[in-house]
């Protein structure tokens, strides 16, 4: 499945007429927020309680989490992980016939693709909201709730001078004080080198082995970048930037181009323990409430959501084509 990334992103509203259109699409969808079946919020509240399966940033799924509770009076449960562990513990529970998770929701798409040609992923049909969420957005069985470009991430402290482009990842200057999410983590992951590997060739990625140092993920890698451990880290996750920012962090970011974007996705577990809770959940994050929340100052699917930015340029990579080559940059890395 593709996706054009150059269609229907956040924009900043900068005209009388922007926000003109912008409130009109605020209206509609906290409209269709407000038209939910009530007897989807009752069954839900019934049920009274969510569990969360993801892999984006913890302070924003709290956040989420907690918005939730307190609208709907529904305990939220959240089990965070990184992609590959999530992704372990999940079908480790599934194979034991042990159904815990309601909502799964990360940035592996391989796997949500997966899981819904497995029948793991229940149909979105009947969610409220889903029927006038972007079309470009919504899948057999998952949904994108938040576009996230990858970005250049670095601590002031210690680059004065800031960055703009991935070459600089891989300056002499550097090395030692680069951190990498580590390319065998995940078909993600992949996909980022890729790209570093078609806009730059071989010998670049020989040169970026030399300066880095490696990270399963992206927020243990990015609050060592934080902390001043390592100056700078790629690929960074707008969203975790954001909450390290909020925190007080010496982090600065850039939007080189081209990139690739890790969207955040979501889908309903087939046979779920509390189905209503969780259609209720996606479903308020179709709104311009849920979206501020899981996109704060960041790239939401829809319009009319305050502080959104534009989207950079992003390419698609096939991640059958960078897990067939993952072993190769490995190599060219030095790993």
């Amino acid at each position: 499945m593709s996706h054009n990334y150059k269609t229907h992103i956040g924009r900043m509203v900068s005209t009388l007429s922007a926000l003109a259109a912008s409130l009109v699409m605020s209206a509609t969808l906290t409209g269709a927020a407000q038209g939910q079946d009530q007897a989807l919020v009752d069954a839900a509240q019934g049920e009274g309680k969510l569990s969360i399966y993801a892999n984006i940033d913890p302070g924003i799924l709290q956040g989420l989490a907690d918005a939730f509770q307190e609208k709907y009076n529904i305990t939220v449960d959240v089990q965070r992980q990184s992609s590959s562990a999530l992704a372990q513990r999940f079908m480790a529970e599934r194979e034991s016939s042990i159904n815990i998770a309601d909502i799964y929701y990360s940035t592996d798409q391989a796997f949500h693709v997966d899981g819904v040609k497995a029948g793991i992923f229940a149909a979105l049909d009947d969610v409220p909201g889903i029927s006038t969420w972007p079309a470009e957005a919504v899948f057999d069985g998952y949904v994108i709730l938040g576009y996230n470009p990858y970005s250049l991430v670095w601590n002031t402290d210690l680059v004065a001078e800031g960055l703009d482009s991935w070459e600089d990842l891989a300056d002499p200057q550097w090395a030692g004080q680069v951190m990498l999410t580590d390319p065998r983590s995940g078909v993600t992951s992949n996909q980022f080198y890729k790209m570093l590997r078609d806009a730059y060739g071989d010998d670049f990625l020989r040169r970026l082995g030399k300066n880095a140092t490696y990270s399963k993920s992206a927020v243990p890698g990015m609050q060592q970048v934080a902390a001043g451990a390592q100056a700078m880290y790629a690929p960074g996750i707008h969203q975790v930037a954001v909450g390290l920012i909020a925190k007080g962090a010496p982090l600065q970011e850039a939007f080189p181009e081209p990139t690739i974007s890790s969207n955040n996705l979501m889908s309903l577990v087939a046979d779920a323990p509390n189905p209503n809770a969780a259609k209720l959940f996606m479903s308020f994050l179709t709104t311009v409430e849920g979206q501020q929340l899981n996109n704060p100052d960041g790239f939401p699917p829809i319009e009319g959501v305050p502080g959104a930015r534009n989207m950079p340029k992003v390419v698609v990579i096939d991640p059958a084509i960078a897990q067939a080559e993952s072993d190769e940059m490995a190599k060219l890395m030095g790993l």
